[in-house]
C-alpha cells in the first residue's frame, strides 16, 4: 500500500495530539492540516491514496524534515533510485533543516563557547536536557557541515554567528519558534524568576508603524546578545520577543 510511512506520522501526530487535549477530533486535525476531513479519514483507513497534493500540505503543516518527505514521496514512484547528486543534495537539504528546526544544534554551537565545556555526548545530553542519542546526532551531524570541531576533548565552534532570512515562510524556522515557544513554557514553571525574565504588554497599534517596531526590537536583540556574550559565558540562554494581534483585522473598504 502506498504512502504507509505518511499514515503512521498521520496516525502518531494525532494520538500526541489527543494525548495532549481529549477533546481534539480527526475533524479537528484535517482543518489544521488544510484537507478534508474524509480525505483524512479515507486515508487512515487505508481505503485511499493520500494525494501529492495533500502530502505536501502534511509536510509542511507538520514541519517534516526533506527526508521524511522523500521517503513519502518515493512510496508512490516504482524502481526509484536516487543518483549520487540527488543523494547529497537531499543530506544538503536535511542537514539545514536539521540545523535550524531542532532548536538544540544552535544551542550546542553556543555550548563550544563556554571554557567548562566538554566534547562529550553525555556532558552535552545533560546541560540540554535532551537525549544522548540526540545529542551524538547532532554533535556528528556539525562536525560533518564544518560548523564545529573537537579539539584537546573540547568543542570549538568554527562558524560565523548563524541567522535566518526574515519574512521568508519556512517550516524549518517555523518549527524552530514552535519550540522555543514550549521550551519557554517550561523555563516559566522550572526556573527561578532571578534566572529568567518574562514581560508582556497588550496595546492597541498603528499598523503602519508595524515595521518599524519590528526593526527596534532587532536591534535590542543584537544589543542584548552582544552584552549577555561579553567576557566569560557560563550558559546558554535564549532571547524571544513576540508580537502578534489579538483579534482579526478588519479589512479597509476600497
Amino acid at each position: 500500500m502506498e504512502t504507509n510511512y505518511c499514515r503512521e506520522i498521520l496516525r502518531q501526530e494525532l494520538s500526541d495530539r489527543k494525548r495532549k487535549n481529549s477533546m481534539y477530533s480527526l475533524r479537528a486535525f484535517a482543518r489544521d492540516l488544510g484537507i478534508g476531513s474524509t480525505s483524512l479519514s479515507d486515508a487512515l483507513a487505508n481505503k485511499r491514496r493520500i494525494s501529492k497534493r495533500n502530502i505536501q500540505k502534511i509536510a509542511n503543516k507538520l514541519a517534516l524534515t526533506p527526508s521524511q518527505v522523500d521517503v513519502i514521496m518515493n512510496e508512490t514512484k516504482e524502481n526509484y533510485n536516487r543518483n549520487d547528486a540527488e543523494l547529497e543534495r537531499l543530506q544538503m537539504e536535511e542537514d539545514t533543516f536539521r540545523l535550524i528546526a531542532d532548536w538544540y544544534y544552535l544551542a550546542i554551537l553556543n555550548l563550544a563557547k563556554l571554557a567548562d565545556n566538554q566534547a562529550d555526548k553525555g556532558w552535552v545530553a545533560a546541560r540540554l536536557a535532551i537525549s544522548e542519542i540526540e545529542a551524538e546526532t547532532a554533535m556528528a551531524r556539525l562536525l560533518r557541515i564544518g560548523l564545529l570541531e573537537i579539539r584537546e576533548n573540547k568543542l570549538v565552534r568554527t562558524s560565523l554567528p548563524i541567522s535566518t532570512t526574515r519574512n521568508i515562510p519556512s517550516t524549518a524556522i517555523q518549527k524552530h519558534h514552535k519550540d522555543n515557544l514550549e521550551l519557554a513554557a517550561k523555563s516559566l514553571e522550572r526556573d527561578d524568576v532571578n534566572i529568567r525574565e518574562f514581560s508582556s504588554v497588550t496595546m492597541a497599534v498603528n499598523l503602519e508603524r508595524l515595521a518599524e517596531a519590528k526593526e527596534i526590537l532587532m536591534k535590542a536583540k543584537r544589543k542584548v546578545s552582544k552584552i549577555l556574550e561579553s567576557n566569560d559565558p557560563r550558559a546558554v540562554y535564549v532571547l524571544s520577543f513576540q508580537l502578534f494581534p489579538l483579534a482579526k483585522q478588519e479589512e479597509k473598504s476600497i
